[in-house]
């Protein structure tokens, strides 16, 4: 029974905030569900899991969400994103819209750039290549998350954080298993693509195309005026920035909010003549990263306490009961890394969670190593994505797309697809031998 509320409380967030009720308010609702069910105190688990769950990610957070609101408003203002979506659209064409921003994404993120920056730091790119090749709105968030959460995130050589938690625990390398990390990395890619041509096609024969609210319109007709005025920036230099940004946090391994601020002042430098009315600019930049960052607090506070649930160590104990059943190592360790994944909303936190409980006994067991990690960051990609993540929240709050109209999508690509990919890398690491 204990199991079943934690279940039934993420069911009740996925149900409200599909109704469109406020994201802070559904996750406090799914949180006191949660609470007064596995009775437990209902104000001592409020301040002591939830808000201190809340506290912790703001204050680890807050920065690098304002700056990189900042980073992205100015690269919308001055016209750099839009030179970057003219460049990508004349390059590829029109037709290979999406795949064009899955895989800038993809570089946004292999280059260092945390998820969260990049989804600042691509939104205002990807919605001018929406708009130019008439997309509609509600696909975006879901091909911002396709290229930084996914297929980039399985590609061996990562820095993400993911990719080198298992290094401590099994002494292996960030290149750990690279045939597998790359076959499924191209295989979530190629799945990627061939949904969302699935998908556009579907809104092009029922006649949907871009469209925006009375706020994106003023953005875009303000892009719209530089355009015409021939102050669009030169795409290389419009994306200088973005690798500034990269180089700094990966060459001079500087801070996150470093390493944004450098890019903040590069683009302040660049194009200076572009910049007017500052401080309504900074004022909804500076909106727009509150509410994303109260929006990715509450529902990382449900986690929180989920941890401190007694249904939450059942699910752990029975896992790790199961791991001694004498199954196949690499599908036990599959699903419990993606099970706990999911119940933590963390790939870094239900990865970490597993090895430390797992990693050892499958080592003695003889399982190689390096497929235990790649296996391990493939799996960590999966239902790290269920809708009370703050990534998932994140990316749908600065796209401006409701869970209803938004999720469906962001789950095909994050959470169906990658769980195929596990099936296919746990199939490779059990042919190419422990």
């Amino acid at each position: 029974m204990d199991m079943l509320i934690i279940v039934l409380g993420l069911l009740m967030l996925l149900v409200l905030t599909l109704k469109k009720v406020p994201v802070s308010l559904a996750a406090l609702i799914s949180v006191v569900t949660i609470i007064i069910f596995s009775n437990m105190p209902v104000l001592g688990s409020l301040s002591d899991s939830y808000l201190e769950g809340f506290a912790s990610f703001m204050k680890s957070s807050w920065l690098m969400i304002l700056l990189g609101a900042v980073l992205s408003k100015l690269m919308d203002m001055t016209g750099a994103a839009r030179a970057i979506a003219t460049f990508i659209i004349n390059f590829l064409g029109e037709k290979r819209a999406i795949p064009s921003i899955i895989l800038a994404g993809g570089l946004l993120a292999y280059g260092g750039v945390s998820s969260m920056v990049a989804c600042f730091a691509l939104y205002p790119i990807a919605l001018a290549i929406f708009r130019k090749a008439d997309l509609p709105r509600y696909l975006l968030p879901a091909a911002i998350g396709a290229g930084i959460f996914t297929w980039v995130t399985m590609l061996p050589g990562n820095p993400s954080v993911v990719n080198i938690v298992p290094i401590s625990y099994l002494g292996t390398t960030a290149m750990a298993a690279p045939a597998i990390g790359i076959i499924c990395a191209l295989v979530t890619l190629i799945l990627s693509v061939v949904y969302f041509e699935f998908e556009t096609g579907k809104a092009r024969k029922r006649g949907i195309g871009f469209q925006a609210d009375d706020e994106t319109e003023r953005i875009l007709a303000q892009a719209d005026e530089l355009e015409a005025s021939g102050k669009v920036p030169n795409p290389i230099l419009s994306i200088l920035p973005v690798v500034c940004i990269a180089v700094v946090l990966n060459i001079f391994n500087a801070d996150i909010a470093v390493a944004l601020l450098s890019g903040i002042v590069l683009c302040f430098v660049l194009f200076y003549k572009n910049i007017h009315n500052m401080k309504d600019s900074m004022l909804e930049a500076t909106n727009s990263a509150a509410v994303t960052m109260i929006n990715a607090c509450s529902i990382v506070g449900i986690g929180s306490v989920i941890k401190a649930a007694p249904g939450f160590q059942k699910i752990v104990d029975f896992v790790l009961n199961f791991s001694q059943s004498g199954g196949n190592p690499l599908i036990i360790f599959g699903i419990a890394t993606t099970v706990l994944c999911g119940l933590n909303a963390s790939g870094m936190g239900g990865l970490s969670t597993t090895l430390s409980a797992l990693g050892e006994a499958f080592l003695a067991m003889g399982v190689n190593p390096e497929i235990l990690h790649r296996v391990g960051v493939i799996a960590a990609t999966g239902l790290d994505s269920l809708p009370h993540s703050g990534g998932i929240v994140a990316v749908l709050t600065i796209s401006g797309v409701s869970y209803k109209d938004g999720y469906r999508h962001l789950f095909m690509v994050t959470v169906v697809f990658t769980l195929m990919a596990l099936a296919i890398a746990v199939v490779l690491g059990n042919i190419t031998g422990f």
